[in-house]
């Protein structure tokens, strides 16, 4: 057991005794600072033009596709017009004789008729073991 008043030295384990200097630290600090403050204004005084371009509107149309600026009442316009087409009658090609009429209208002539060359409900088709002799 070591005596009380004794150091012991042991040159395999130390620790480093100087500190960085507190000197060093804010002058560092300091430089950043100034570097930070100033960049800014001579980058301004590098590129004197670059900051009209904020102010700039557009004297072009982008191309397509662009934003929507009012979604709701471009998707109630684009129903309202395609409900109009579905309830409507109108010509789709008047030199053929192609015409359309309302959707509520073809469903009820549809169900009434049928469609020609489909099988009737009720017809069953012929089975594979009616076909054997």
């Amino acid at each position: 057991m070591p005596e009380s008043g004794v150091r012991q030295s042991n040159p395999e384990v130390q620790y480093e005794r100087s500190d960085v200097s507190l000197f060093v630290i804010a002058m560092v600090a300091l430089g950043a600072l100034v570097l930070l403050g100033t960049v800014p204004f001579l980058m301004i005084g590098a590129f004197p033009r670059s900051r009209g371009d904020v102010d700039r509107h557009l004297a072009i149309t982008p191309p397509e596709p662009r934003l929507q600026t009012a979604p709701a009442a471009d998707l109630a316009a684009y129903l309202a017009r395609e409900r109009k087409l579905l309830d409507a009658y109108g010509w789709v090609d008047r030199e053929h004789g192609v015409a359309r009429i309302p959707i509520e209208e073809a469903m009820r002539r549809l169900a009434q008729q049928g469609i020609p060359e489909f099988p009737k409900p009720g017809a069953r088709a012929p089975s594979s073991a009616q076909e054997r002799p």
